[in-house]
This record gives structure tokens, sequence and C-alpha cells, in this order.
């Protein structure tokens, strides 16, 4: 009876570890999310995107710079009318410029969420499903960025299972 009263305590102790231990997982989220193909596929379409406000608006900038050369070159025939209306004209279209820049980065930011949203959702539903099947209670982000885990030793790091799940 005393055998089997201490045999039932040590199985007791070398069980909770294993419970405890499962009980807590930790994934680097970022880590994983610009592996993912759907995220490389995001931030090419969004670098596409930027690049073509970028050319826009060099196009805007060169055409303001042609402006003020004409006007720094007239300056000496032109009336004092003439080129306070130009710089006007000059002063209005920086204005659009700027205008243009932050509405392009406005923009920018909403087609980002647009695309990153679902690949976030996937994620998270991947780490949802491997932390079910697992059986764990919490899942930490390990991510540097995020500041969650300071130290980590031990515990079930789900990153292999969920790129497994994620099918890469």
């Amino acid at each position: 009876m005393k055998k089997s009263i201490i045999l039932s305590a040590i199985l007791a102790i070398s069980i909770i570890p294993t419970f405890a231990q499962n009980g807590v997982g930790h994934i680097n989220v970022d880590s994983l999310l610009v592996e993912m193909p759907d995220y490389k596929a995001v931030m090419t379409t969004l670098q596409a995107e930027q690049a073509k406000f970028e050319a826009e608006a060099k196009e805007m900038n060169a055409e303001l710079e042609k402006g003020a050369q004409t006007l720094q070159a007239n300056a000496g025939t032109w009336t004092e009318l003439r080129q306070r209306q130009e710089q006007s004209r000059l002063q209005e279209a920086y204005n659009n410029i700027q205008e243009y820049m932050q509405s392009a980065q406005q923009q920018l930011q909403a087609k980002e969420i647009e695309l990153i949203t679902p690949v976030l959702e996937k994620l998270q539903n991947a780490i949802d499903e491997v932390a079910q099947s697992m059986k764990l209670n919490y899942v930490l982000d390990a991510s540097q960025s995020k500041g969650m885990v300071i130290y980590s030793k031990g515990g079930t790091n789900l990153k292999s299972a969920v790129k497994e799940k994620l099918g890469f």
C-alpha cells in the first residue's frame, strides 16, 4: 500500500509539469506573418501602389520646378503683376502636391488595412485551431515588437504547427 501511494505521488508530480507546460504556448506572430505568402503578396501590391503615387508626385514636382525656373528666367522681363500671378500659381501647385501626398498616404493606409485584415484573420484562425488541437489554455505573442514575452524557456512554440496549418 505504501509503495502504491509513493508511486501515485511520483506519477502525479511527473504529470503536473507536462500539464503546466502544455497549458501555455507561444508564437512569434511578427516573424510568422512576414513568412506568409499572403502577406508577401499584400506587401508587393502595396509597394506597387506606393510606386505609382511616388511617380505621379515626382512628375508633379518636375512641373513645379520647371515653373519655378521659368519664373526665375523671366523675372527681368515680366511685370511685377505677372510675377506675382506666377508665384501664386506655383504656390497653389505646391499646395496641391502636398494635398496629393497626404491623400495618397491615406489611400495607402486604407488599402493596407483592407488587404492585411484577411491575412491577419487567417493567421489568427490558424493559431486558434492549433492551440485548440494542442489543448492550450493560453498563447503568448513572443514578437519583440509586442514586448509581451520577456522570458521563454519551455512552453510550446506553435510556429511550425501554425505554418503547417497555413500550408507553407
